[in-house]
């Protein structure tokens, strides 16, 4: 048999040799390596990791007793935290952000729970009163303690921008259409929605005034309809925002926005096809901000409020009408008899005579005794109230008698030098 002629290394045609003689014991080696591997993935498979949301909801009825009778969620927070990471299933390098806890985990828990009870949000915004000069802030506790003003205004208005209320506290808007506005920094917070909730059960109509964009729309549905947070509510909201519609009408300069989460899909089915075309395809929006002058964009609401047929002034009905003038008139008319009285009788001078004449009966240089007393009786009130406290139990007991004959006295006397002076 001739001898076959090759050019290559000596050594390589060696090796190649003898890995095809031990290619088929290899392959057999491999095989039974990967079904051991297999057979110990079957037998001892990893148990599964707690994940955070059920830790968290484990320790949340100690949370909330150890946080208190009245707390916020950042309390709250602060409480779960520390039994959060000593659970045994904790795993050690993971954080429990307090985002996650107050926007997703608290609404979970009490969608299966039901409400917490003490738990309240920080106030955002403020409530101001037409007329009255009041405002309060819109937090759970001050809206669950706050009492409508009676035949004071029929309307509210959430604004979702809080810089406007100057704006509309100079146009006197809340007066002039019996209104309390509402004014906050952007999405409502719960308790506007109760808020809103309670003032739509007393017959008030209810109005929102926000941007042209996707948040904009949105905080005018939240303001109306349920959400996770709140599945039950449902309350009628007129809606006076400023639309696209609009905005593209009154020749206003859209400005770009780019946004992490897509358009929600209930909102995206009631979009005009302008308005899709601006938010969706142009990805643009106009804020209310652009309307100016300011006065134009007062305008603007009045308009808006027509069209949605607002009501008009306040004024109580008959039967109510009829108890509160005759309160009124009585209120005035006594206002003058004690004007008159003072008038006439000159009690001006005459108070300044007796508080002269009684000061050494009081011995005011014992104050500073009195006001340590009253701190030993209640050590919450003020040096203040603890001297005016002294003063009021020294007149009971020793000087009313005698302050009352001396007013007498002076009134006899003024009215007697009175009858002279007329006869002469």
């Amino acid at each position: 048999m001739p001898k076959k002629d090759f050019g290559g290394d000596p050594g390589g045609l060696i090796g190649d040799a003898i890995f095809s003689a031990i290619k088929p014991l290899y392959k057999e080696a491999k095989r039974q390596e990967r079904a051991a591997r297999a057979l110990r993935r079957t037998y001892y498979a990893p148990e599964p990791k707690v994940s955070q949301k059920d830790i968290v909801f484990s320790v949340l009825p100690q949370a909330i007793r150890n946080a208190g009778a009245h707390f916020s969620a950042r309390d709250l927070y602060y409480a779960t935290r520390p039994l959060a990471y000593d659970h045994a299933d904790w795993e050690g390098d993971k954080r429990l952000e307090y985002s996650y806890f107050s926007q997703t985990l608290l609404t979970e828990y009490q969608e299966l729970r039901g409400p917490i009870a003490g738990l309240w949000r920080d106030p955002r915004g403020n409530l101001h009163e037409p007329h009255t000069g009041k405002s309060i802030a819109l937090g759970t506790r001050e809206v669950a303690d706050y009492s409508f003003p009676e035949y004071t205004f029929d309307k509210i208005l959430y604004v979702e921008k809080e810089g406007e209320w100057p704006k509309l506290q100079a146009a006197q808007l809340a007066e002039r259409y019996d209104m309390a506005v509402a004014s906050a920094k952007g999405y409502p917070v719960e308790a506007v929605r109760d808020l809103f909730k309670r003032a739509e059960r007393g017959d008030y109509q209810l109005f929102v005034f926000h941007d042209a964009d996707i948040d904009g729309y949105e905080i005018a549905r939240v303001l109306r309809e349920a959400t996770r947070r709140m599945p039950h509510h449902s309350v009628e909201v007129l809606d006076i925002g400023l639309t696209v519609e609009d905005a593209v009408g009154m020749g206003l300069d859209s400005e770009p926005f780019s946004r992490n989460k897509g358009i929600p899909s209930t909102l995206r089915r009631r979009l005009s096809v302008i308005a899709e075309a601006y938010f969706v395809h142009r990805q643009e929006r106009f804020e209310l901000n652009a309307i100016l002058p300011d006065t134009r964009r007062i305008e603007y609401i009045e308009r808006k409020l027509e069209e949605k047929d607002v009501r008009g002034k306040v004024i109580p009905p008959d039967d109510a009408l009829k108890e509160l003038r005759e309160a009124m008139y009585r209120e005035k008319v006594e206002g003058w008899v004690d004007d008159l009285i003072a008038e006439v009788l000159g009690t001006d001078a005459l108070k300044d005579k007796i508080v002269e004449d009684f000061e050494e009966r009081f011995k005011l240089q014992g104050a500073r005794a009195w006001i340590e007393t009253g701190f030993e009786r209640d050590e919450a009130q003020s040096w203040r109230d603890a001297l005016k406290g002294t003063l009021q139990a020294d007149y009971d007991a020793k000087h009313k008698d005698a302050l009352e004959k001396a007013v007498r006295e002076s009134i006899r006397k003024t009215v007697a030098d009175d009858e002279r002076d007329n006869r002469e």
